[in-house]
């Protein structure tokens, strides 16, 4: 049988800490809890403890260029994260590397000192500086590091981005050679909340997660690599830093420390969940860390009915359903609103847990127990209004910057998916998968209950449940089944199997 390809190779031209603490061990740890596969090409020895720097030893540059030609005789990288470059020549020939390889993205993340202090890890000229910058794709530096390299005013304060911020480093970086975005990591900064900014030649957006009391080595180095790997694999920018943000809080949260009198060392390997859940509002500003969060649901979602008018609602409210989703496309006017007031008053005295699709107003005006949006209808609902009332929320999420989006809303469920293809509906999103899934599942806990979504057959459900999510939406395997209630009464029993199952694991 013959041997499955290895995973794409991500490489990472870094320093070496002998705290393994930062540099290319985190890089490589990150890339390995990822499930991708790293190599390394060290730019520099350094001496370095919880005392700060005491010595920086670059590589020379003929046994780099020599490592970098052994490494690509033997493959080439799909992506490329820069990290410490220690002095000129290093920086330029890293640079030049860069610059030439046109297979992926390249990460810079611009380390100049080490957070405990001592020698600084990089001594170069602007020249190499900007060849550098030139050179990589996406530019991650903290605001510290933005404002010594391109000569902005310190910006310490978790508010606005200060005048002429956006300006220089669109003209500095933005404006330059290939870069496409840049990240200014808010670690550094002060306030409640860390918050980092994306921005691109078209705008800015703003990114939030609780501050922690403390901090870890090494945050810069495992943001950098895994906002490279999200990007080998095909993520947006923006469903990167939702990840790096994620994965960076959680190290931080979860820090190692050898020894009580050593400084903690970020964890790659951290579990993910819902106290790490990056916020990311729509287009327009900073994220509403206070806003208050929609009411909660009465009972977990189970077998969660999508169907596509009135009639087949009332019916499956009949067979029992107790969670279900009213998507009505071919009515509007009067008849819309009585179709959807009639379903509500029905669910209503089923003690049924009713959300009616997109028709926010409709549901509002009928007393429904709550709605369901996509990412699009989020922008155009009165959501203060929907809040108001005391109805339940439910938002579609596909991808790690999506469910940042629903969180800045505190919505009543998240539903995750296209878990499987589906041919309902035209979807521009790769399917999760069982794995992925249960990976999905765990980010939201223990805040927000999912439901899965998107090709999801009764054959299949177990195995959704079995994955962790809290209920499946299914449509055709109700509304095209030979017995709709037989149907149903199998849905029920499946979701009731998993909950059952789950209580007496404890």
């Amino acid at each position: 049988m013959p041997s499955p390809a290895p995973a794409p190779l991500l490489l990472t031209l870094a320093g070496h800490d002998p705290t393994g603490g930062a540099g290319l061990t985190t890089d490589l740890a990150a890339w390995q809890a990822m499930g991708c596969r790293g190599a390394s090409v060290c730019t520099a020895l350094t001496v370095q403890n919880a005392q700060g720097v005491q010595q920086v030893v670059p590589t020379g540059v003929p046994v780099l260029r020599a490592a970098l030609a052994a490494l690509t005789a033997e493959g080439q990288p799909v992506a490329v994260k820069v990290g410490m470059l220690g002095e000129a020549d290093v920086a330029a020939e890293v640079a030049a590397f860069c610059a030439a390889f046109t297979d992926g993205p390249v990460v810079w993340d611009p380390v100049l000192a080490a957070s405990a202090g001592g020698v600084p890890l990089l001594q170069a000229g602007a020249g190499a500086l900007a060849a550098m910058a030139r050179a990589a794709t996406v530019i991650t530096p903290n605001r510290v590091e933005a404002a010594q390299l391109l000569g902005l005013p310190a910006w310490s304060d978790g508010g606005a981005m200060p005048p002429g911020w956006l300006a220089a480093i669109r003209a500095q970086w933005l404006g330059q050679g290939r870069t496409q975005a840049v990240v200014l990591k808010g670690g550094h900064a002060q306030g409640p909340h860390s918050v980092d900014w994306l921005l691109t030649r078209d705008g800015a957006q703003a990114f939030a997660v609780p501050r922690l009391a403390r901090g870890a080595h090494g945050t810069g180095c495992l943001y950098a690599a895994v906002l490279a790997a999200m990007l080998a694999q095909g993520w947006s920018v923006a469903d990167a830093v939702v990840e790096a943000q994620w994965r960076t809080h959680a190290g931080i949260a979860q820090a190692w420390r050898a020894a009580p009198e050593a400084r903690p060392l970020v964890n790659p390997a951290a579990v993910l969940d819902s106290g790490s859940f990056p916020r990311h509002p729509a287009p327009g500003g900073l994220p509403q860390t206070d806003a208050p969060a929609f009411a909660p649901l009465a009972a977990p979602p189970g077998f969660y009915p999508i169907l596509p008018g009135a009639d087949w609602a009332l019916r499956v409210l009949d067979w029992g359903a107790r969670t279900l989703q009213l998507r009505i496309k071919d009515l509007q006017g009067a008849a819309l609103r009585a179709d959807i007031a009639r379903v509500a008053e029905a669910a209503r005295q089923a003690g049924a847990q009713l959300f009616v699709n997109d028709h926010w107003r409709e549901a509002l005006d009928a007393g429904a127990y709550g709605v369901h949006l996509g990412q699009e209808d989020l922008l155009l609902a009165d959501l203060a209004a929907l809040r108001a009332a005391g109805m339940r929320l439910g938002v579609s999420t596909h991808t790690p910057g999506e469910m940042a989006r629903a969180h800045a809303l505190g919505p009543s469920y998240i539903a995750l998916g296209p878990v499987y293809p589906t041919t309902l509906k035209v979807m521009p999103y790769r399917p999760l998968g069982l794995q992925r899934l249960a990976d999905w599942v765990a980010r939201c806990r223990p805040r927000y209950p999912t439901v899965a979504i998107g090709g999801i057959s009764l054959e299949r459900a177990p195995g959704v449940m079995a994955a962790g999510a809290d209920g499946y939406a299914v449509v055709s395997a109700v509304t095209q089944a030979a017995d709709p209630q037989a149907a149903v009464r199998r849905g029920l029993a499946i979701a009731q199997q998993a909950q059952d199952c789950r209580a007496a694991a404890g």
